[in-house]
């Protein structure tokens, strides 16, 4: 179905080396560039032409390889620091604000008058194509759509120094739960 053109499902967060351990070995791990790969754990996403995974960052706070397989993603990024700006919904990962169609004015969601400092806020706007891989460095908002039907993996490194496994940590057992509470 996602294949057939613009459908809104996504599948993400699926583990494929849980169903198919055998594509282990099709991939090698950059361990000269990043340290802390959790190998067991890659991440697959797949989305319809047109779906959408609204602006976030990611909760384990990890260092993030993202490759795209098929298809193209239009991508933002916000670094951590601007999380003020992005109107941060308190203890959980996601903004308040809805960059749906951001790149079409005709059908952005965007809504400056009630988030105003969306204006000061500096970020990044990235086609994704077949092929290429962004590096989302550990608390990066992103916001994805996917132009076309496709899919993407995600490669994961956890922080190297004590303190940011600690964060980690925090967030998903502390955070996590205020959150789900």
């Amino acid at each position: 179905m996602v294949r057939s053109g613009s459908a809104a499902w996504r599948i993400f967060l699926f583990n494929l080396f849980d169903h198919a351990p055998a594509l282990m070995q099709d991939f090698a791990w950059p361990d000269e560039l990043m340290k802390g790969f959790v190998k067991k754990y890659p991440m697959l996403f797949v989305g319809g032409a047109g779906s959408i995974t609204h602006l976030h960052f990611d909760i384990d706070m990890s260092h993030i390889l993202h490759t795209q397989f098929c298809g193209r993603k239009r991508v933002v990024l916000f670094p951590f620091s601007e999380r003020h700006k992005l109107y941060r919904k308190p203890w959980e990962v996601l903004s308040m604000a809805d960059f749906s169609h951001y790149a079409d004015p005709g059908q952005s969601k965007l809504d400056m008058k009630d988030f105003p400092a969306l204006k000061e806020a500096t970020g990044f706007a990235v086609i994704l194509n077949h092929g290429e891989t962004l590096f989302m460095p550990a608390g990066y908002f992103h916001h994805m759509e996917y132009i076309d039907s496709g899919f993407a993996m995600n490669l994961r490194a956890m922080q190297p120094s004590l303190r940011g496994k600690l964060r980690d940590a925090w967030n998903l057992f502390g955070m996590r739960s205020i959150d789900t509470l």
